[in-house]
Order: structure tokens, then C-alpha cells, then sequence
């Protein structure tokens, strides 16, 4: 039934506003830390628009996550479920570039360099729309080649998360879990020709899966001040 129901423009809109609401509500719940929204302000603030990138898995969160007093727009497909997704997470003041990396690759190209050239950022998941799962493509580092901007790897975690089914199996973080976004040094294209973007591919995925295993880290050492300071005596 759901599926004519989206198809419909009243339909997807509708359904894209109970999925912003449904996703606002979840995220409020969870306690993000201040320090690390500040900090990708602040690394934000310090560039004039970046190719924001993350797993696919990793999704759910972004729109939500990202300062809003930071341009962002995403590339979606035009289809019903593409315009679905664009009413969602307008919502969290994210603009929308109609294009598709399948069928549609020059017309997204173009509207994704446009909003770099206005010193404006872009979300981009370099293993989507279909995978395969954390293998990143060409696709960032050849618009970072074009453009001059950097390619600005970001992960967030969650201590308690559910996994949803597909080829991605996205993380959804559970109510009231403690969650941490963090961000990795920007990734430039160096040098000319395929090599180079191969070598700019190679360290984006690497830098990547790196970010995952320092949040991590960081819970671990959170865990352990607390531990700590839980055993300290009261004076």
C-alpha cells in the first residue's frame, strides 16, 4: 500500500514530513555531544564549502546533525522515493540537487558544482546509492578535482543502535543512547590523471573507516572517567 501512496507528489510529501518528524523526535532523545557539534562548526567555519562524506550506513543521522547555519544541499533522484527523501530532510534546512549517479550523472554533477561554486556544501555517499558497502567511488574526489574544495570525511556513532536490513544495514540510533559525531582532515586531489584520483580514493576510504574506530575510542575513554570518577570518595 505504501508505495502508491509515495508515488503520489500529496503522498510522498506527506510521508517525507512524518519520516522528518519521526527522525527529529528520535534524535532529540539522543544525547549528542556539544563538543563535537562545535567542533565540525568549527572546522566548517574555517572552509568555504566542502563535499561532506560518509558510509552510507551512517545516513539517518546527518540532516540532523549538520549546523544548519551552514548551507548543505543532497543529491537525490527525481523519482518518487528521491522526492520523498528531499521533503524529509528539508526539514533540516537540507536543499536538494535533482540528479542521479545511475541514470542522471551529468545533470547531478552540474547542479553539485553549482552550489561548490557558491561557497555552499554537498553531501555525498561515496558507496550509494547501491554499494557495494564501504567501498568508496571516484565520485567525491573527481567533483573536489573540478571544484578545488575538499572532501571533508564525517562519521557519527551511537552506543546503542539499531541495524536496518538491506545492503548498507543502517545504523538507527536508539532513544536515550549517548552519540558522537567527529570529523577527519579534509582529502585533496593531488597531482593529474586516474592515479591520482585512485590515490585521493584510497585515503578518503581509509580515513573513513578510521573515524569510526577513533569514536569508539573516545566512548572508551569516557567510560573510564566515569568509572574513575564514580569511585573517587566524596570529601
Amino acid at each position: 500500500m505504501i508505495k502508491p501512496i509515495v508515488r503520489s507528489p500529496f503522498g510522498g510529501a506527506l510521508v517525507g514530513w512524518l519520516l522528518a518528524g519521526l527522525i527529529g523526535l528520535l534524535m532529540v532523545s539522543v544525547r549528542w555531544s556539544r563538543h563535537d557539534r562545535m567542533e565540525l562548526a568549527r572546522t566548517l567555519a574555517a572552509q568555504q564549502g566542502v563535499i561532506a562524506v560518509f558510509w552510507h550506513d551512517r545516513i539517518f543521522a546527518m540532516p540532523y546533525l549538520w549546523p544548519r547555519r551552514f548551507a548543505l544541499h543532497a543529491l537525490q533522484s527525481p523519482h518518487a522515493d528521491g522526492r520523498m527523501m528531499a521533503h524529509a530532510i528539508r526539514w533540516f534546512g537540507v536543499g536538494t540537487v535533482w540528479g542521479s549517479s545511475n541514470r542522471q550523472p551529468l545533470s547531478g554533477l552540474r547542479g553539485l558544482i553549482r552550489v561548490l561554486q557558491g561557497d555552499e556544501s554537498v553531501a555525498l555517499t561515496p558507496d550509494g546509492p547501491r554499494g557495494p558497502a564501504r567501498q568508496s567511488a571516484l565520485g567525491p574526489l573527481v567533483l573536489a578535482k573540478k571544484t578545488g574544495k575538499p572532501v571533508l570525511p564525517i562519521c557519527w556513532v551511537a552506543d546503542r543502535c539499531w541495524r536496518a536490513g538491506g545492503w548498507d544495514r543502517m545504523f538507527i540510533p536508539k532513544p536515550f543512547a549517548r552519540g558522537r559525531i567527529i570529523t577527519g582532515q579534509p582529502v585533496h586531489v593531488s597531482g593529474e590523471g586516474r592515479e591520482a584520483l585512485e590515490v585521493a580514493r584510497h585515503r578518503l576510504e581509509v580515513a573513513l573507516n578510521d573515524l569510526e574506530a577513533r569514536a569508539q575510542a573516545l566512548f572508551d575513554a569516557d567510560d573510564t572517567r566515569r568509572t574513575a570518577a564514580s569511585r573517587m570518595p566524596y570529601l
